[in-house]
């Protein structure tokens, strides 16, 4: 679900009232009371958001932060930290951690939903610019072995004529490795409009018949 919003709590009154709140607003909820297990939760079900308290039992809102931020599946999703305490040195030292966001009790219903709007809003935008970096990434990747290949290529032709022992096909992974490289400089050039390809193919004949 791109849109689930995870709520840990122990006070199951306190999950309760923010399920319905955000779930009014339209978002996906899931909930978690026993915050000992949610590392393992989070980390399999992987939320948008996580609305998380700070006072709680056998591991806190601040020390279950630090476990998600440090583990490379969970750091990524924003966290925002639900609490009584106001005092600045708390929400300091959540945000410090990791945290994305601090919320103080008692909530406010349209404070809540335009604070894990703007979260949801950001880890969407990061979600999608994940997808393009390793779509760029992959792209890059085909590139340098499309360029390895090439150049075997063009060695093993350039030996082959060296040795006296080439054929047609040898010059013509010449005539290719010519064309390919004049392209992609062509390309990135003020000159890409009037050295088109049927140009390309005249020259590399030109120069490879003297």
């Amino acid at each position: 679900m791109t849109n689930k919003v995870m709520l840990i709590d122990d006070n199951e009154t306190n999950l309760r009232v923010m399920k319905v709140i955000l779930e009014k607003a339209g978002f996906k909820t899931d909930t978690i009371v026993k915050p000992k297990f949610a590392f393992d939760i989070i980390k399999e079900s992987q939320p948008c958001v996580i609305l998380l308290d700070i006072n709680m039992p056998e591991i806190n809102g601040f020390q279950l932060c630090k476990l998600l931020k440090k583990d490379n599946q969970t750091a990524h999703i924003p966290i925002i930290f639900v609490s009584a305490f106001s005092d600045v040195k708390y929400i300091a030292g959540g945000l410090m951690i990791g945290g994305a966001d601090y919320i103080t009790k008692p909530i406010k219903p349209d404070e809540v939903v335009a604070r894990v709007s703007v979260q949801m809003q950001i880890a969407l935008k990061n979600k999608k610019l994940k997808k393009t970096n390793e779509k760029l990434q992959k792209q890059i990747t085909d590139i340098n072995m499309e360029n390895s290949d090439i150049q075997e290529d063009l060695l093993y032709s350039l030996m082959q004529i060296k040795n006296g022992t080439e054929s047609e096909k040898d010059y013509e992974r010449i005539r290719n490795f010519y064309k390919y490289s004049l392209e992609k400089i062509i390309k990135q050039s003020m000159y890409s409009d009037e050295l088109d390809e049927k140009f390309i193919n005249y020259a590399i004949k030109k120069v490879l018949a003297e």
